[in-house]
Formats: structure tokens, sequence, C-alpha cells
């Protein structure tokens, strides 16, 4: 099999994944049934990140164990379940469950197969396939947004729900199916892994979790990291229902959390490759100042060209982040 069906089949899971950034559309449907607040519905999103996290930690610890096959698989099933559950949401510790803790825990137990399996495949074009890789992810609901938005229209929120589950259920799991390992000692024709000496360290050595712990450039780090990336996520959240209260129509704030996500996938591709020259810190800096004028100025954009090109970079700085805190963690740390 080509190998290119690898990164096609790990790119159509990440694809699906990163469509639970979309909640935002289901937001004022479910204010509106339940006389829920915003900040209650939206708590579901916020857990869905957390359990992402620790998906992401369970799912690289069993990959490294059993390979990518029970993991993607499992990553799949739990997903499309989890959106195809929140159908029946009937109080909030359901929509939590279903929505925050399922969803969110197997979009990150997923989300690691298809970077591990891309880069064994392409030892040599590691940079590109992974970088379509988690592409994938960050433009998943430039993709979904729009036919929920449509399907949320036509049918109501449970229907929507049931659908994009079983939708998601085919893709996914025919994805994970070309989720496989190169056999042992496998390289592509004509490829010969770099001499130590050919090869640039920004580190002199590589870290061991525990002296990484100690060195106050990792607290910094994930200082930066949090705030940087929470801003994102907090537009992310609640961007449909904050467009819908400036006075933009339904269809005009979807479109908007379509558009987001594209900037979110160019800024993992287009930060990630201009790190290279200017630097990660200067990339970082960069991406983050962006970030803060445009909160400053998001609450003043009454014009739906204002409204789709802020979101845009928002999405594109929220984005460079994902991209080059890896490559900038690997620089100091190895």
């Amino acid at each position: 099999m080509n190998r290119w069906f690898r990164v096609a089949g790990g790119m159509s899971m990440n694809l699906c994944f990163g469509s639970a950034y979309t909640f935002s559309i289901f937001l004022a449907p479910l204010q509106r049934e339940f006389g829920w607040s915003r900040a209650q519905v939206s708590l579901a999103f916020t857990i869905s990140i957390a359990c992402i996290a620790a998906g992401v930690l369970v799912g690289g610890r069993w990959h490294d164990r059993q390979g990518p096959a029970p993991v993607a698989i499992t990553g799949a099933v739990l997903f499309s379940v989890g959106i195809f559950l929140a159908r029946y949401t009937h109080a909030l510790w359901w929509l939590y469950a279903c929505y925050g803790v399922l969803v969110g825990f197997a979009s990150g137990v997923g989300y690691v197969c298809p970077l591990a399996v891309g880069m064994k495949w392409f030892p040599e074009k590691r940079g590109l396939v992974t970088g379509l890789m988690v592409m994938g992810y960050g433009a998943g609901s430039a993709l979904i947004a729009p036919l929920a938005g449509l399907l949320l229209h036509l049918y109501g929120w449970r229907d929507t729900f049931s659908l994009l589950g079983l939708g998601f259920l085919v893709v996914t799991t025919t994805g994970s199916l070309f989720l496989r390992n190169p056999p042992e000692g496998w390289r592509p024709e004509g490829w010969n892994p770099p001499l130590r000496e050919e090869v640039s360290f920004h580190t002199p050595r590589d870290y061991p979790p525990a002296k990484m712990l100690r060195t106050g450039t990792f607290y910094r780090m994930w200082f930066a990291y949090a705030l940087g990336t929470s801003a994102g996520l907090m537009v992310i959240g609640h961007l449909a229902a904050f467009a819908e209260g400036a006075g933009f129509s339904t269809r005009d704030a979807a479109l908007s959390v379509g558009i987001l996500s594209v900037g979110n996938g160019f800024g993992r591709i287009g930060s990630g490759w201009l790190s290279d020259p200017i630097g990660r810190t200067r990339t970082l800096s960069l991406v983050m100042g962006v970030t803060c004028l445009l909160l400053f100025l998001e609450p003043r954009v009454r014009t739906v060209p204002l409204l789709f090109g802020s979101v845009f970079l928002i999405g594109y700085c929220y984005g460079s982040q994902l991209a080059v805190f890896p490559s900038a963690t690997a620089d100091f740390f190895g």
C-alpha cells in the first residue's frame, strides 16, 4: 500500500476529531431549549479540552505498548458514540459526560496515532507530514461548522448530533484501518538516517522529565502556553454565541467558526515554517502580541468582513502556538 494512504487515513480521523471545536454552534440552541446560562453550557467544552489532554497521555502510553491499531479504533468509536449520545441531553451532567468527558478523552486518545504513524512512514519528511496531520485537526471544524449549521437549521440540534455521530463513525473507523506502523527496520527507498555530525542540535543533550521540571525555562514556557492557548480556546468555545449576541446572523456566526478553523489550520503550517528562519521565540512573541491586539479590538467589530478577517487571524495565531511550542520544547529540552 502506498504510504500516503497512511497520511490520508490520519488526516480523515483528525478532521473529525477537530470538529469538537464547533461546539459554540450548539450554545444558543441548548440555552433556548433548557434555559441554561452560557457559562453552564460552555463548561462542556472546557471539560472536553481538559479531557483531550488526559486522552493524549493515555493514548500515547498505550500506543507505545500495543501499536496504533487498537488505540486508533478505540478513539474513533468512543468519539463518535459521544457525539451521538449528546442528542439525548436532558440535563447538564449528561452533556458534560458525553460531550465533555467522552468526546474530549476519545479525541485525545485518537489524536496521537496519526502523528506517530506518519513520522514513522516519512522519516525524511517529518515536518511536512506532521504539519499535514496537525492541520487536519485544526481545520476539521472549517468543514464541519457550515455543515452543522445547515443541519441545525434543517433538523434541530438533536438530529444534528445524531447525523454527525454516525458520519464520524464511518469516517474515523475507516481512517483508523490505514494506521499501521511500518515493518521493523523499514526505510524509504534511497533514504538513510543522517549521521550525528550532520544534525544540528539546539540543545546539547536530552533532558529527562524530572530534570526538565527543575528548570525555570519549563515553567515559563508552560505559563506562556497556558495563557496563549487559553485566549484562543476562549474564542473557539464562545464564538458563535458572541457573534449572534453582537447582532450577526446565525449563518454568519456559523461561518465565522469555520473561518477561524481555516486560520487555525494555516497557522499550524505557516508559523511552523516561519519559525525556522526567524526563530521560535520571535514567532511566538509575534503571534501572541497579535492575539492580544485582536482580543482588545474584537468587541468593536460590527461588519461581517471585519468579523471574518479578525477570527481568521485569531485562529491563525492559536494554531501557530500549537505548531511552534512543540518545536521550541525540543529546542530547549531535546
